[in-house]
């Protein structure tokens, strides 16, 4: 199968790359800057019509969109990533005959939480719901997403090695991590279906924690005694959000603070279903040599 990654160089993208050219797929890395031969360049902030994907989708099996953001800017506005664009590759899927479509979206989106990154995934999801049958689309809501090389796990083992966890609030947000390695086997045991049907999947781990449990047993399998828990005020955490308001490198803002707040789990029998198999639990994602990342 020939299969286009958009966002290929993000951190799901590289692992789907990795992924699906080992299961014998020729994946085509759809990049802003094609510095590889199976590169092709696209730019999401700037292909916003049918028109301008129509001949980037020339013999192509199947679209993957990893393409995400978590703060929105005028640099890199959601409405144009996470929505216009999308919209636009996937009409482009319908005309070109593309039979198959991954999308890459978020765990809580259907919750009717009211931030830029909730609302600008739902039209994509609508859209795809409205193909027809001939063209068979995998939604995907993943929970937060472990992967040795993930920026947000070098965080979180960072985290976990330290001997004091400052926890916002305790540290009583709800998530259910699920690892990258699953995500990549769930898609590529998608696609090799040939009775594959479309769908909608919360993307989880096999069991729901907090973020406090999650940084707990990170820092037992990295083979450290246990931390002492310091928590802070939610005032404190809200003021803090504010402030990350105007810091744009900042993953702490107003917008970031209430999806967290919200929680972050879901059932896990569609994934399962899926995956054909048991996803793994967050109690088993860490390899100990990690350690090094804690400096």
């Amino acid at each position: 199968m020939k299969i286009l990654i958009c966002g290929a160089t993000g951190f799901v993208g590289r692992h789907l790359t990795t992924s699906l050219r080992a299961a014998g797929h020729t994946v085509i890395r759809g990049v802003r800057k094609p510095t590889l031969p199976d590169d092709i360049a696209v730019d999401f902030c700037k292909d916003t019509t049918k028109e301008a994907w129509l001949p980037k989708l020339a013999g192509i099996d199947a679209v993957i969109n990893a393409v995400g953001v978590l703060r929105d800017s005028a640099k890199q506005p959601m409405a144009l990533l996470h929505e216009r664009t999308p919209i636009a590759l996937f009409s482009a899927c319908r005309e070109a005959g593309v039979k198959r479509v991954v999308q890459v979206s978020a765990l809580g989106v259907d919750k009717g939480i009211e931030t830029p990154y909730f609302q600008t995934r739902r039209a994509p999801e609508a859209f795809l719901n409205a193909l027809p049958d001939e063209i068979k689309w995998l939604i995907l809501r993943p929970s937060v997403i472990y992967g040795e090389d993930g920026a947000s796990a070098k965080m979180f083992r960072l985290l976990a090695g330290l001997t004091i966890h400052t926890l916002a609030a305790g540290g009583k947000q709800r998530l259910q991590p699920v690892h990258i390695d699953d995500i990549c086997a769930a898609v590529n045991r998608w696609l090799s279906d040939p009775d594959a049907q479309s769908q909608t999947v919360a993307c989880v781990g096999l069991e729901a924690t907090d973020m406090r449990g999650m940084l707990d047993s990170y820092r037992q399998q990295m083979g450290h005694s246990k931390a002492l828990h310091l928590s802070i005020p939610s005032i404190l955490v809200g003021l803090s959000a504010r402030v990350g308001d105007f810091m744009p490198a900042s993953p702490l803002c107003s917008d970031t603070l209430t999806m967290l707040n919200a929680g972050n789990t879901g059932d896990t029998t569609g994934f399962t279903k899926l995956l054909g198999r048991s996803p793994r639990s967050y109690r088993a994602f860490v390899n100990p040599d990690c350690t090094h990342a804690n400096g």
